[in-house]
């Protein structure tokens, strides 16, 4: 008997042609014939196109594990897709470290079989950046914490507009003004340190010494955090055929100063003007109007982008903004031209911003019975997912990896297994049981 297969994220047209080419084995496809529970036919999703995703569901129901079997769909991938693709893991709970580890769970090796599969590591594909101060805190602790890179950004990478939202100062107060006139002028001469802003405050003669203090006050708090330099990292946090994970976890807030918003703000600001430049001379290539041989040469340092973020809602809110609201949301409505994917997993779909659910064309909703999520869910999508949704998630069982998928490429509600993973999920609960009895 030929096995079905269901290509979510695809057109009917494109699948005929493509198959699951270019696609990450999620799972199986489950239904309830006469009531009873049934897995057949594999799920894949496309993983090639621009998306924008949301994995949705209660603490504990399988989204950081979801996150993570798409993760490794990109590893899986053929060289000749994978290369022109880059995945970078915002991990706000330092679980995706284990993409590098093989799976050992017993209990999910046992299900392996079933969905023929097998434990396996991306050592050479994945790579981990932290910061500094998450590093000397473990080494403080008499542990080594595990990472490729330390996560370092040159401080001309961060606009004016961006400092003076960290520090919630207005551009016409006198620290915001001495702020933008010091971090614009040093921005004209390239890279450059915390001395350098230092002595360019210092070097305003006819402002007052108690601003002059205050500004090098904030800047100094933040040099502490070991984030920031004049040069930054050596090497990209973007390559195409690699998974970044970039582990924002040890960093949390300092103050009112959300760092973490800042870090993804740069990078989602800076890939939306390197994609959308690349695409512009790719086009003009097409047309006739530039050198094809150009557009070549410059496709590995411009990657199709896919960024996936856990606990999307610390990032993209429903009510108020934060740094990375503004550049997300312009990956999320203009990405698609550019190549900018997004894949957002949250626990309060209600707390995430509407337009990040509204956009979405494909949503993983994993044991969602909460009204007021379900609500947010329903306003935003098409008419075949409001239709029946509260039928199927009374019918749906809590069973680990169920979910059903919302896909408006195909327009349809189809409920799903998640497979287990190939490499170890850390994202497990806390138990007060010894290993060995916790699966």
């Amino acid at each position: 008997m030929l096995e079905t297969k269901e290509i979510f994220g695809r057109s009917e047209s494109k699948t005929k042609k493509l198959g699951t080419k270019g696609c990450s084995y999620i799972g199986k496809n489950v239904s309830y014939p006469g009531g009873e529970y049934e897995e057949m036919g594999k799920a894949y999703l496309d993983i090639v196109s621009p998306h924008c995703m949301l994995i949705v569901g209660k603490r504990g129901t399988g989204k950081s594990y979801t996150l993570g079997v798409i993760a490794e769909g990109f590893a899986r991938l053929k060289e000749k897709y994978s290369n022109n693709l880059s995945l970078v893991l915002i991990d706000t709970m330092s679980v995706f470290h284990s993409l590098k580890k093989e799976n050992t769970n017993e209990s999910e090796i046992e299900l392996m079989d079933n969905f023929d599969i097998e434990p396996k590591s991306w050592k050479e594909d994945v790579k981990i950046l932290v910061p500094e101060a998450a590093i000397k805190k473990a080494r403080q602790n008499g542990e080594e914490l595990h990472f490729d890179e330390i996560l370092k950004i040159a401080l001309s990478r961060v606009e004016v507009h961006e400092w003076l939202e960290l520090f919630d100062l207005e551009i016409t107060s006198s620290t915001g003004t001495l702020l933008s006139r010091v971090i614009t002028e040093l921005k004209k001469k390239g890279n450059f340190s915390f001395e350098d802003i230092y002595r360019r405050i210092s070097d305003e003669g006819e402002v007052e010494e108690s601003t002059k203090n205050s500004l090098k006050t904030l800047f100094e708090m933040i040099q502490k955090l070991d984030i920031f330099s004049k040069a930054g990292m050596d090497e990209t946090m973007v390559e195409g055929g690699k998974i970044t994970v970039l582990d924002i976890s040890h960093l949390g807030r300092l103050g009112d100063y959300e760092l973490r918003s800042l870090i993804v703000s740069i990078f989602a600001r800076e890939q939306m003007a390197k994609r959308t430049l690349y695409t512009t001379v790719e086009m003009q290539a097409q047309a006739g109007l530039g050198e094809k041989e150009g557009v070549e040469s410059i496709t590995e340092e411009y990657p199709i982008v896919y960024m996936l973020i856990d606990e999307a809602h610390l990032f993209l809110p429903s009510e108020g903004t934060t740094l990375s609201t503004e550049p997300l949301l312009d990956w999320i409505k203009l990405g698609r031209h550019p190549g900018l994917s997004l894949i957002m997993a949250t626990q309060e779909p209600s707390a995430l911003h509407a337009s990040a659910i509204k956009q979405s064309d494909m949503i993983i909703a994993h044991n969602m019975t909460a009204k007021g999520d379900l609500d947010a869910l329903k306003l935003a999508k098409q008419s075949y997912m409001k239709e029946g949704l509260d039928e199927v998630v009374a019918d749906m069982e809590f069973k680990r990896g169920l979910a059903m998928i919302f896909d408006d490429k195909r327009r349809e509600l189809q409920m799903c297994r998640i497979r287990p993973r190939h490499t170890l999920h850390t994202g497990v609960d806390a138990s007060a049981l010894p290993p060995e009895e916790r699966f």
